[in-house]
């Protein structure tokens, strides 16, 4: 009692005086500390008893730790009475008085009380952490040992010889067993009056719940519409089938609460629990098959499978939990019920392993997984693409390998493959269709079409067709929810000491202790929450002055455009600062930080640092504005943005350069519009060589003046540049304002001066005859009576023939 006390103060953080000197407390402690030791040193301990000095140990640690909570308060009060009497240093200092020196002295005993107090706590809370954690690995051993266990192998002959008399002596303990509690079990009932009313109160909530299921589901249900949108259908087939399951699950843990009211005898005592245990989770799985799967009315199926996967799944779930179920439970009644029956619990794991295991293999062949999609979908025709197919053939390795434990005599193990098994896919399908029912019921409530949407967009004032993105982040903190909840239950599924990781949690939450700085959960869930709310307070500063204090200040575009990214380091750096503090780290001792980041900055953050830096440096030097047209390492665009990191550059094929800042910095950079926005447009005419120069030149610069964009100061240049072979070589060079207008201005003066040229005939627009002559070598060389190149020649200097010959070498000579 003093312990829980103790402990429950602690919780409070108001830990009163304690009723016992501390001596006395430390004391008891220590005797509770050196009995869970000897209890744990005793063989043959149960998981159960193991939790129990466990829970033990806890209690004493919590004690101490309340005991060495106070005895720190007081220290650091005493201290702070003690700090203005001590004695002051040097000669000339005044005496001091009798009261004074004996005040320091009581306060200097006080302090030493107080700091033996939180030593003596602190040696218990040691010594009881010692005795959890041996305690968590000593449960950890026996669990194993327990599954490791080998016992009379069934195909034994001992075993067969042994089966039906065990069998008997079971069939005879239950029989009597039924018997006595058939005689006893009424009178035990009416005796207890209060049990009586307690069901039924029970009795009335499930009629009530009956009554609200069958109202839901003639409302909201899934009736006879086919006509809803997929989340309302996810909606109405999840009321649906919480209203098919509900009441008979309350119906059958409300009989099960009767029957245990009337104090069954030994065995059924044990058993009662188990059948209704049992009997909840088919009930569980029949509702979750016909919501999840639907096999008779494919229309209202929530999971994307195919009509023959939905049937053979939905059927085979339904078989393998009924018989599997059934049998497991008569296995449990035979053989653990009573007296051990070795021979009856090797034959009935056998037995159950092999039918369980012959009625899951159905359940995970491909062909009950098969996902129904559209022709063009990119997505897997398996439901769970590849990893969920892996994920299926080991699980089915598993389920075969209990057979083989069974077999070699590894009963426990066998049984406990199956119960974990089923209890992990349970868990999972009830999390992923809670998350689906989650993700429709979210997205109904943004719907701009709902009343929840439109109340939603009506409170926050936003139009009534905007889309809403928040549900999303719930999305997201309802499934962190749901995965922290599967860490905690899986590993119980599985036998595994959940409190080991409920510990491992807990000093999280209270923290390690580095150097003079705490880190935990806590602190680093208030850091990033004052980090986040800076941060969105200098967004908010940000869009302010963005929006609506630089609009009305006389100032270009670039400069605002400076001072927008400006605010925003300077946002950074504040949420960043503040998030520090919040961690408790102490701005003293921060140098020590910036150290380590310079050499991670020296190592592995060198590049990022130089672009930020080099972010900063542009913003200031301003080389390079938001707008200038700028050329850097091949890449000629417009300058976007100039944000921490990079630059944004947008090309003229409208495709978006994203340029580190420290490029700008370490490589030559064209700037087409640094000093202003003006611009040069450079042409090149050729003309025949009759042409009238002057003339010409009087064309070129009347039609450069004729075109509005076309500045007059500086005048439009023309140049006379050569006379070529082809004609007469002129540039005509014209000044924009805007650098836009380049492309625009080159292509109006180009058609502007092809038009005056042909109406000046200049130019001809006709196309050129062209004469190609072939052989022109050769025809010279018969002119000139010389050999064509390339043939060749014989002895007597005539040509050869096709066959070798020429007819004078053909013909006879005289």
């Amino acid at each position: 009692l003093v312990l829980l006390l103790t402990g429950a103060a602690a919780l409070a953080q108001s830990t009163p005086q304690p009723q016992r000197p501390f001596s006395q407390l430390v004391e008891l402690w220590t005797r509770q500390l050196d009995r869970i030791a000897t209890r744990a040193d005793q063989p043959s301990l149960l998981p159960a008893e193991i939790d129990a000095l466990r829970e033990q140990a806890a209690d004493v640690r919590a004690a101490a730790t309340a005991a060495a909570a106070l005895g720190r308060n007081d220290l650091a009060d005493t201290k702070k009475l003690l700090a203005p009497l001590e004695a002051k240093p040097g000669t000339d200092a005044p005496p001091e008085s009798d009261a004074v020196k004996a005040e320091r002295q009581r306060l200097t005993e006080l302090a030493t009380i107080s700091e033996g107090r939180v030593k003596q706590g602190e040696v218990v809370i040691v010594r009881a952490d010692q005795l959890v954690e041996r305690l968590t690995k000593r449960r950890s051993e026996v669990v194993l040992q327990t599954l490791l266990r080998r016992d009379t192998a069934p195909l034994s002959r001992e075993v067969w010889t042994q089966l039906g008399p065990e069998l008997a002596a079971s069939g005879r303990a239950l029989a009597s067993a039924l018997v006595a509690w058939s005689r006893n079990g009424l009178t035990a009932l009416g005796s207890d009056t209060h049990g009586l009313v307690s069901l039924a109160v029970w009795a009335a909530i499930t009629v009530a719940l009956w009554w609200v299921g069958r109202e839901l589901r003639y409302r909201f249900g899934r009736g006879n519409a086919n006509d809803l949108r997929p989340r309302d259908r996810t909606v109405a087939a999840a009321i649906d089938g919480l209203g098919l399951v509900l009441v008979p699950v309350l119906a059958v843990w409300l009989i099960g609460k009767l029957l245990a009211a009337s104090l069954p005898p030994s065995p059924l005592d044990k058993l009662l629990p188990e059948l209704v245990s049992r009997l909840v989770v088919l009930l569980l799985v029949f509702g979750m098959t016909s919501t999840a799967l639907s096999p008779s009315r494919p229309e209202w199926r929530v999971l994307p499978f195919t009509d023959v996967s939905a049937r053979l799944l939905s059927h085979g779930i339904r078989r393998l939990m009924v018989v599997g179920l059934a049998l497991d439970f008569i296995y449990v009644a035979f053989a653990h019920s009573s007296a051990p029956r070795e021979a009856v619990a090797a034959v009935g794991a056998l037995l159950l392993a092999s039918i369980v295991a012959l009625l899951t293999l159905p359940t995970l062949a491909n062909r009950a997984w098969q996902a129904a999609r559209p022709e063009a979908s990119d997505l897997p025709k398996v439901i769970g693409g590849t990893w969920w197919s892996i994920a299926r053939l080991l699980l089915s390795v598993v389920v075969l390998s209990s057979i083989g434990f069974a077999l070699a005599g590894y009963a426990t193990l066998a049984a406990h493959l199956h119960t974990a098994i089923a209890e992990t896919c349970l868990l999972i399908a009830i999390a992923l269709l809670l998350h689906r029912l989650a993700a429709d019921l979210l997205e109904t409530a943004a719907a701009p079409d709902t009343p929840a949407g439109r109340w939603v967009r009506h409170r926050f004032g936003l139009p009534p067709d905007s889309d809403l993105r928040g549900h999303y982040l719930a999305l997201l903190m309802f499934d962190t929810l749901l995965i922290v909840l599967l860490a905690v239950a899986i590993p119980t599924a599985w036998d595994i000491d959940i409190d080991a990781i409920l510990q491992g949690f807990t000093q999280l939450l209270r923290g390690v202790k580095v150097g003079g700085v705490t880190i935990s959960l806590g602190n680093v869930g208030m850091a990033l929450l004052a980090f986040g709310l800076c941060m969105l307070l200098a967004r908010l500063i940000r869009s302010v002055v963005r929006d609506r204090v630089l609009p009305t200040v006389d100032a270009p575009l670039a400069l605002r455009q400076s001072i927008d990214a400006g605010l925003n380091y300077a946002g950074v750096l504040i949420a960043i600062l503040v998030g520090i503090g919040a961690l408790g780290v102490d701005f003293t001792n921060l140098a020590i930080v910036l150290g380590a980041l310079s050499v991670g900055i020296g190592l592995g953050l060198q590049n990022i640092a130089n672009n930020v830096i080099s972010g900063v440096i542009l913003l200031m030097e301003r080389p390079i504005k938001a707008g200038d047209w700028v050329v850097v390492n091949g890449h000629e665009g417009f300058v976007r943005r100039i944000n921490i990191r990079a630059t944004e550059i947008e090309t003229f094929q409208r495709t978006h350069v994203i340029v580190p800042n420290s490029m700008f910095l370490q490589s030559p950079v064209i700037n087409r519009t640094y000093a202003d926005t003006s611009s040069r447009v450079e042409l090149q005419i050729t003309v025949p060589l009759p042409t009238d120069v002057t003339k010409l030149e009087a064309i070129l610069r009347e039609a450069a003046l004729a075109h509005p964009r076309v500045l007059r100061v500086p005048t439009p240049i023309v140049r006379f540049v050569r006379v070529a072979v082809a004609g007469l070589d002129f540039e005509l060079f014209v000044f924009v304002a805007n650098l836009e207008d380049r492309l625009t201005v080159m292509n109006d003066l180009n058609r502007a001066l092809l038009a005056r040229l042909i109406e000046e005939k200049i130019i001809d627009p006709r196309p050129v005859p062209e004469l190609r002559l072939r052989d022109v070598d050769k025809l010279g060389a018969a002119f000139r009576g010389e050999q064509p190149a390339g043939q060749p020649k014989t002895e007597g200097g005539s040509e050869m023939g096709p066959e070798g010959m020429n007819d004078a070498a053909a013909a006879p000579k005289d």
